[in-house]
C-alpha cells in the first residue's frame, strides 16, 4: 500500500511538472499576505493591499513571454487571497540535507491542512510582511519547486512595494524550475547568466537586472536591488529553465 501511494505521488508530480513546463495554459498564482511581526505599519500595509497591486507580476511575465515567442498572451494570473493567521513553519536558516528535508515534510503537512480559500491555485505565494524599522534585514526568501510554494519575505509600507514584487516574482519562478544566478556569499550577479545585458559595452553600469539575480550590477563589485519589475529581464538561461523555447 505504501509503495502504491508513493507511486501515485511520483506519477502526479511528473504529470504536474510536464504540465507546467508545456505552458499550454496559464498558471494560476495566489498571493496570501502574512503579518510577520505584529507591527502597526505591517497591519496597515496588509489591510491596504488590493488585487491591482499585484497585476504588475502578470504584466511582467506577459512582456517577457512575448520576447521569447510564447504562445500564451498571459502566462500567469494573479489572485490576492485573504490574510493568513496561522503561518507556515520557518525555513531553516542553515543546515544540511536532513534539516531541509524535515522542513519540506512539515511544509507538506502545513499545505495539506492549508485553507486556500477556495482559490485552488497552481502556485501558492506566502508574502510575509515586515516593518523595516524593526527588521532592516529580512530572512531569506524561498521558492520550492516540488511544493509549488513560495515564501517571500518583504517589507511593509508603500515605498518598498516595487522591490517586493521583484522578490515575489523571483520566488515564483523558483517554483517552476528557475535557478538562482547570483553568488551566495556576496549576492553579486553571476556573469554572464546573471546579467540582463551581458554583451553591453561598456559592461558597467548595467541598467536592468536578470530576475534570478535580482540585482543591477553597477561595477564588478557593486550591485543594487532592482527597484521594480520595469527594471528586470528574464535571461536566456532562465527562459530555458522555465521551458520557454
Amino acid at each position: 500500500m505504501l509503495v502504491l501511494i508513493l507511486g501515485l505521488v511520483v506519477h502526479a508530480q511528473i504529470n504536474d511538472r510536464a504540465r507546467i513546463a508545456s505552458w499550454d495554459v496559464p498558471l494560476f498564482v495566489a498571493v496570501f499576505p502574512i503579518d510577520a511581526d505584529g507591527r502597526q505599519l505591517t497591519a496597515q500595509t496588509i489591510e491596504r493591499l488590493r488585487q491591482i497591486d499585484f497585476e504588475p507580476l502578470s504584466e511582467a511575465m506577459a512582456r517577457e513571454a512575448r520576447r521569447y515567442g510564447l504562445r500564451l498572451d498571459r502566462p500567469v494570473y494573479i489572485e490576492l487571497g485573504q490574510q493568513i493567521v496561522q503561518p507556515p513553519p520557518d525555513p531553516p536558516a542553515a543546515g544540511g540535507f536532513f534539516q531541509r528535508a524535515w522542513w519540506v515534510a512539515r511544509m507538506r503537512w502545513w499545505l495539506w491542512r492549508f485553507d486556500d480559500q477556495g482559490l485552488d491555485p497552481d502556485i501558492v505565494v506566502l508574502a510575509r510582511y515586515h516593518d523595516p524599522q524593526r527588521h532592516p534585514v529580512v530572512p531569506h526568501s524561498v521558492g520550492v519547486e516540488n511544493l509549488r510554494v513560495a515564501i517571500a519575505n518583504v517589507f511593509s509600507g508603500r515605498a518598498p512595494h516595487g522591490e517586493n514584487l521583484v522578490v515575489i516574482l523571483h520566488e515564483i519562478l523558483h517554483t517552476v524550475g528557475a535557478r538562482d544566478k547570483y553568488h551566495l556569499a556576496s549576492g553579486l550577479p553571476v556573469f554572464p547568466n546573471g546579467y540582463a545585458e551581458p554583451k553591453k559595452s561598456p559592461l558597467y553600469p548595467q541598467q536592468m537586472a536578470e530576475i534570478m539575480a535580482g540585482r543591477i550590477p553597477l561595477s564588478q563589485s557593486q550591485a543594487v536591488q532592482a527597484p521594480d519589475l520595469d527594471r528586470i529581464l528574464i535571461g536566456p538561461l532562465t527562459a530555458a529553465e522555465l521551458g520557454w523555447r
